[in-house]
């Protein structure tokens, strides 16, 4: 059965991830999805109400490289044209002088600013697409940095005037004084030497005239601009960061987590066809011990039971088969409930049906079906009692009676063949062999011979016996039980089973000689349309009753 499924579970497999299968991941992860989204703005705006304002204003200083030689010489210098940015970047790290810093804070007069926190809270950055030098001070009052911008930049001004004509003024200096010198010597105005120092002097002042204009604040500082706290940028941020975490832990969370989550990952690991997609029962029907198939056997809950007995007789068509072993891979996956549910879901279609709860560990089949858990099967095969005096006749209430009030889910369910609990009509009678009187050691019972013949011959006498078996996973009374039935099925609960336990599952179907005829999703959910269906079919009745009503 496994190999004649396994190409069309291979090209399932290949199937691309759609959206809905991204939706379905970020839906079982909304929570991690939504705390970042949540939290990460809320702590960017704690942040930002704790932080002092701070402001930050800018100047632009020009700088001109002066064409000397052209001044000189008449001849263009070809090396202006070369490395601008690194002339711009040389001037840039002249002005972080501490001496011009200390005549800076000395000039503007801030009080408590040092020459050493004014150059930590100032740049001069060089402008890659113009001669300019941007400068910035960042301070937490508005005035201040304005005042200690604009006077960064004209002292700035002053300094690389300073520096740049520090040497032309010596050159200068030194030829006046050669100049005064001749004159005291008596030489004559028309000397060579006299006009050759004469020359210089000029030369000397007009290159000094360039160096100095080479500098000037091109755009000082008008005002201030706030840069801390931005508690609007900060929490735009804080939203995106949040989510991109929350993306993020999603997909992770989803990486790290083994459970099976969809029908697709059964699918693939077991290569058996899907019989029928049973929802989480209903928490007043847990609470109260109860199934849907008996409280409430015309709600929505109760169209997957419908719909997995439908899907059983068809594949049971050709096989023929009588007695049908139901398990699951772990305890807890809703097995026993849905072999009770399909029990009387075949009783009310008028199939002959017996449970036999070989769960002998757990057995909980008496409890939904409100029979004597003992005497049972157990105890016919210590020859305590005949196998008519084990069996349970549970007739099943019409579909139209109700259970009474809605919280007492219990009071519609008969508890025995002679009495239909005060209704007065069934829709069939289901048999029920009780597991009775527990053995010291299951494992090896379930595997006697006693057993498989009684299981034989109620398959002789009903058109299904339903056997109730423990986890596959769990025990191996399951795997043994397998060789007395002629057919079986297992139930897989979404959410509980993880991925390596769905590959063992798998590699012990296998082993197991009973026919598959496939498998059960449990846990899952109503999809919209299927709702709205059955919502539609059975609350039309309702309506149509209640318009019919007269008015008082």
């Amino acid at each position: 059965m496994v190999d004649e499924t396994r190409p069309m579970s291979d090209a399932f497999s290949n199937r691309p991830t759609t959206l809905n299968d991204y939706v379905a991941i970020f839906r079982r992860r909304l929570w991690v999805l939504v705390l970042p989204l949540v939290l990460v703005p809320i702590v960017s705006l704690a942040v930002s109400a704790g932080q002092k304002p701070l402001y930050q204003a800018s100047a632009e200083i020009y700088v001109k490289r002066a064409d000397i030689a052209a001044a000189v010489a008449g001849v263009s210098d070809p090396t202006l044209q070369l490395d601008a940015t690194r002339f711009l970047k040389t001037k840039a790290s002249v002005v972080r002088d501490p001496k011009l810093a200390e005549r800076v804070v000395a000039s503007a007069g801030v009080p408590g600013m040092t020459s050493g926190s004014f150059l930590r809270s100032s740049s001069v950055t060089p402008n890659p697409d113009a001669d300019l030098l941007e400068v910035v001070v960042k301070n937490l009052s508005a005035h201040d940095a304005v005042l200690l911008v604009n006077t960064y930049a004209r002292e700035m001004t002053q300094f690389l005037t300073e520096i740049d004509t520090a040497r032309i003024n010596d050159a200068l200096d030194n030829v006046k004084a050669r100049i005064t010198g001749l004159r005291a010597q008596g030489v004559s105005l028309g000397s060579p030497a006299y006009a050759t120092l004469l020359q210089n002097q000029t030369q000397l002042e007009t290159v000094g005239k360039l160096l100095a204009n080479n500098t000037q604040v091109l755009r000082p500082a008008e005002n201030a601009a706030k840069i801390r706290p931005r508690t609007r940028r900060n929490a735009i941020l804080g939203l995106l960061l949040g989510g991109f975490l929350g993306v993020g832990l999603v997909f992770l969370a989803e990486a790290l987590d083994k459970r099976v989550r969809s029908e697709r990952e059964v699918e693939e690991a077991l290569g058996l066809p899907l019989l029928g997609r049973i929802p989480k029962p209903d928490r007043r029907l847990a609470k109260a011990g109860s199934i849907v198939m008996l409280a409430e056997p015309r709600s929505i809950g109760a169209e997957p039971i419908r719909k997995l007995r439908t899907n059983i007789e068809f594949m049971n068509l050709e096989r023929n088969a009588r007695t049908i072993m139901v398990t699951s891979s772990v305890q807890r996956e809703g097995k026993s409930t849905t072999i009770a549910n399909l029990g009387v879901a075949l009783a009310r279609a008028g199939r002959r049906v017996v449970l036999v709860d070989l769960d002998l560990r757990r057995p909980y089949l008496n409890r939904f079906l409100m029979v004597p858990a003992a005497p049972g099967i157990t105890d016919v095969v210590l020859g305590r009692l005949e196998l008519a005096d084990a069996l349970r006749a549970v007739p099943i209430p019409a579909a139209q009676a109700r259970a009474g009030r809605r919280g007492d889910l219990r009071v519609a369910v008969p508890v025995t063949a002679n009495s239909t609990n005060g209704h007065g009509s069934v829709d069939g009678v289901l048999n029920v062999l009780p597991a009775g009187t527990l053995p010291p050691n299951a494992g090896e019972f379930v595997g006697t011979e006693p057993v498989g013949k009684i299981i034989e011959e109620l398959g002789k006498k009903f058109d299904y016996v339903l056997i109730d078996a423990p986890p596959l996973l769990a025990v191996g009374d399951a795997l043994a039980l397998s060789a007395a039935a002629d057919a079986m099925f297992v139930l897989v609960r979404l959410n509980v089973v993880h991925r390596g336990m769905l590959k063992e599952l798998a590699r012990l179907l296998e082993g197991c000689p009973a026919e598959k005829l496939g498998y059960v999703l449990a846990g899952a959910e109503f999809g919209e349309g299927y709702g709205y269906q059955y919502a539609y079919e059975y609350e039309r009745p309702e309506r149509e009753r209640s318009r019919r009503q007269p008015v008082s």
